[in-house]
């Protein structure tokens, strides 16, 4: 975490309990919902907004473990209250709790907080965890993992995965009522895709032409893999989305790009159409972008081994490469069965790859990956009907 972030995690938590029971104090029934990050908020949002559309006059509380899930949410329409969460220590759980009296806990992904949950189930309040996703080899299944399958055993009123292998695991863990519910991003990007949106920007700079979009590119492989492309291949169009567009990373693309490019916060105004690439130098809209692509690189895939979203550029029906680490994402091991998804592990894989996407190639690709999104809708309608009858 940088010293920017650092510095927010704990500024964001001075006075943090007072502040949440003087906004929640008077309200009853409340709906808590938490997730660490932004990441973690993607796939927890087509549920807070539909429980915003069941629950049109009810209260609902957000919060977040990290800066970049509060920072850029904490005007969220969709909710009440966006707060971040005390941290798990005795002493703040039981405080915490008398604050927002909540009615319901919904959880997303991997937020176990021992005393807060522990507190949770002394209360009975119904709590609940959604997005689980356990492989075989998790460090919950180990013998140190004994704390988080007590939780799982005790806490929660129902758990939701996303697969059936992570329903197993965890009934082998002993939880009591468990549901493989799938993927409810799946809900989400569909419904971007499906809405109208344009970007003036981006209109005079495409000029009605697809371009290779490049989403949550990071320093240390992937940079490198798409402006080796653009330099390559010149005459075609990129824009580039970094994951983190701070200096360092935008110096970093900009002094390794051979072809001219613009800034996207420098464009208005300005004759773009001839210029080969594009950075977005802002965040928090890259699931819109998508739509001016024909083929997609997602990034993350040479730093973790789990790549940033794919299905949002699939849910286009865009073709999606990523770096060669990417076994702990199963929506692109599911492109990949489909043969909608590609890895590859240097510039000149990516290239060749580029170069064989002829728009029959394209047209079966897309329809692969689209297929597969609309194969995984309707985890929000299944996860609504286990919280909320």
């Amino acid at each position: 975490m940088s010293t920017e972030k650092l510095r927010k995690f704990f500024s964001g938590r001075r006075d943090l309990i007072a502040r949440i029971r003087k906004a929640c104090g008077s309200s009853d029934g409340i709906i808590w919902f938490h997730a660490a990050s932004f990441g973690e908020f993607e796939e927890a949002r087509p549920v807070i907004e539909e429980t915003r559309r069941r629950f049109p006059e009810g209260k609902i509380l957000l919060t977040f473990f990290s800066p970049s899930g509060y920072e850029p949410l904490k005007d969220y329409p969709a909710v009440d209250w966006v707060f971040y969460l005390p941290l798990d220590f005795p002493w703040n759980a039981g405080r915490f709790l008398d604050a927002v009296r909540p009615a319901k806990a919904i959880f997303t992904l991997g937020e176990y907080w021992e005393f807060l949950l522990g507190e949770l189930r002394r209360r009975r309040i119904p709590t609940y965890i959604t997005s689980v996703r356990i492989r075989p080899d998790s460090p919950y299944l180990k013998w140190y993992g004994w704390r988080y399958r007590h939780i799982y055993r005790t806490t929660y009123s129902a758990v939701m995965t996303q697969n059936e292998t992570a329903a197993q695991l965890v009934r082998e863990m002993g939880a009591p009522v468990v549901h493989n519910v799938g993927d409810a991003r799946f809900d989400r990007v569909l419904e971007i895709a499906s809405s109208p949106w344009t970007d003036p920007v981006l209109e005079r700079w495409t000029a009605g032409r697809k371009v290779f979009v490049a989403g949550s590119t990071v320093s240390g492989g992937d940079d490198v893999m798409v402006t080796s492309l653009a330099n390559a291949r010149p005459e075609g169009k990129y824009l580039i989305v970094p994951h983190d567009p701070d200096p360092e990373q935008l110096g970093s693309i900009k002094s390794s790009l051979t072809v001219p490019y613009c800034l996207y916060s420098e464009s208005e105004g300005i004759d773009t159409k001839d210029v080969p690439v594009m950075i977005v130098d802002r965040v928090g809209f890259l699931a819109k972008l998508y739509r001016y692509g024909f083929a997609a690189y997602v990034g993350a895939g040479f730093t973790t081994d789990c790549p940033h979203s794919v299905i949002e550029p699939a849910a286009y029906g865009l073709p999606v490469a990523v770096g060669p680490r990417y076994y702990q994402n199963p929506h692109f091991v599911e492109l990949m069965q489909q043969g909608a998804g590609f890895s590859f592990g240097t510039p000149e894989e990516l290239i060749a790859w580029y170069d064989s996407l002829t728009p029959e190639r394209l047209s079966l690709l897309g329809g692969m990956a689209k297929s597969l999104c609309e194969s995984g809708s309707g985890a929000t309608s299944r996860i609504m009907d286990i919280i909320f009858g």
